[in-house]
């Protein structure tokens, strides 16, 4: 009867424990020169998109809030990268740029997908994956620009979603407790 009595409490209290803690790690607060001194391609960039979401500057960045924002962001910057890459192609009347343009929009297809599980991988608390998933969409964004013309507004979109990539990889590593 004592042993009932003690693991009905201890399993209330485990349980309890266990739905706070992925929700604890989420809220912690990481200033902005902080994640951006880990930016390997571009730290002012870095800078210049977290300072640009309210509040981030001040109070510095609540890591779940911050991941879900800029996953979001990169999937809507990808979403209109796309589209200016299917508008290329269309108005496009070289051959050699129409092939470098669906070779681009192979490419964003496969952004738009690890995407996604960078999404479902941050809200299933499997951070390694968020982090991974965003190496794979920085590599297809990579593969993009090797392939477009360097005047072509692709480079700027892919250099734009790298920057915003590279942020959600660092902070994927702060969830994941690896700062």
């Amino acid at each position: 009867m004592i042993h009932n009595s003690f693991v009905k409490p201890s399993l209330i209290v485990l349980a309890l424990f266990l739905c706070l803690v992925p929700s604890f790690c989420s809220d912690r607060i990481v200033q902005v020169r902080d994640i951006c001194s880990k930016h390997y391609k571009n730290p002012h960039n870095c800078a210049i998109i977290l300072n640009s979401i309210p509040g981030v500057a001040k109070r510095g960045a609540a890591l779940g809030k911050l991941s879900s924002h800029l996953i979001d962001m990169a999937h809507v910057n990808a979403v209109n990268s796309i589209t200016q890459i299917h508008n290329l192609i269309k108005n496009t009347r070289n051959p050699n740029l129409k092939t470098q343009y669906s070779s681009c929009s192979k490419d964003y297809d496969d952004v738009l997908y690890f995407l996604n599980e960078a999404k479902t991988s941050f809200t299933s608390g499997k951070f390694n994956d968020m982090n991974q998933n965003g190496a794979f969409v920085v590599k297809d964004v990579d593969h993009c620009s090797s392939k477009a013309p360097a005047s072509s507004p692709v480079i700027k979109s892919n250099e734009d979603l790298e920057d915003v990539t590279i942020i959600i990889m660092i902070l994927a590593d702060y969830l994941a407790r690896k700062y």
